[in-house]
């Protein structure tokens, strides 16, 4: 007798135990159909709330929303996790507006917020927030590049110098010979010509503008051609030993 009253007791308590699973009630709404609904969705969120009317399911949504968060949606059904982090995934991406709301409203303190954003970080959805961060690091860097590589060119405030006039006027020439030699004196132009002629030599030109190196091309042709001696007491202060010739004379007989 006292064995029957046990197993009576035991299957009461099991009858009476909470069920350890929600509703499965609900588990057939479309949860895709009412995402994509921009109409339905607000009315749902607005439930949540509690700034608007709720449907039954609604209703059902909002007494196990906080308790769902908190433990990883522990109680739901396949069905209902899946959904759940489907409407994360879906408003973190897409309505991260709402979703702020509603972790303001059922997670002040962020704790369950970061670990439902990393895991949708980890399924490879791209947090807006985390997008606009990345744009500011890549325009940063971009605004970077931009400026090293203006750092790296010569400047191109001579680049509107008639290089046809100089080498016509063969007494304008000769001065300029002379600056870049150290037998004369300079102009602005001269000056800034001089401080980068052996690095132009040595790196084929490479921090050249366009019309730079099509000018440089010019004037040694020039040069040679016409002032030969010239171009020998260059290469004698430039480049004495003829080390750097295997560099600028490709640079020189190329077109580009």
């Amino acid at each position: 007798m006292k064995f029957i009253l046990v197993v009576c007791c035991l299957v009461a308590a099991v009858v009476a135990r909470p069920s350890d699973k929600y509703t499965d009630k609900y588990d057939n709404l479309d949860i895709q159909e009412i995402l994509e609904n921009k109409r339905l969705l607000e009315a749902y969120v607005n439930c949540i709330l509690d700034k608007g009317k709720c449907t039954a399911e609604g209703k059902e949504l909002k007494e196990h929303l906080q308790e769902a968060i908190e433990t990883g949606c522990e109680k739901c059904t396949e069905a209902q996790e899946k959904g759940a982090y489907k409407a994360i995934e879906y408003l973190i991406k897409n309505e991260l507006d709402i979703w702020h709301k509603l972790t303001d409203r059922f997670d002040p303190s962020g704790k369950w917020r970061k670990k439902y954003e990393d895991r949708a970080k980890a399924n490879g959805v791209v947090i807006p927030e985390e997008y606009m961060k990345l744009l500011v690091i890549l325009m940063l860097l971009a605004v970077a590049t931009l400026a090293l590589a203006e750092e790296s060119k010569y400047t191109d405030r001579y680049d509107n110098v008639n290089i046809d006039e100089i080498l016509n006027n063969r007494r304008l020439l000769v001065a300029y010979v002379k600056c870049i030699l150290e037998t004369g004196r300079c102009t602005a132009e001269g000056k800034e010509l001089k401080k980068h002629i052996k690095d132009g030599m040595q790196t084929a030109c490479s921090k050249c503008t366009q019309w730079q190196r099509q000018g440089a091309r010019k004037v040694v042709k020039h040069i040679r051609e016409n002032e030969p001696e010239y171009w020998q007491q260059m290469l004698t202060k430039y480049d004495p030993n003829g080390e750097f010739k295997s560099i600028y004379e490709p640079f020189l007989e190329s077109d580009d």
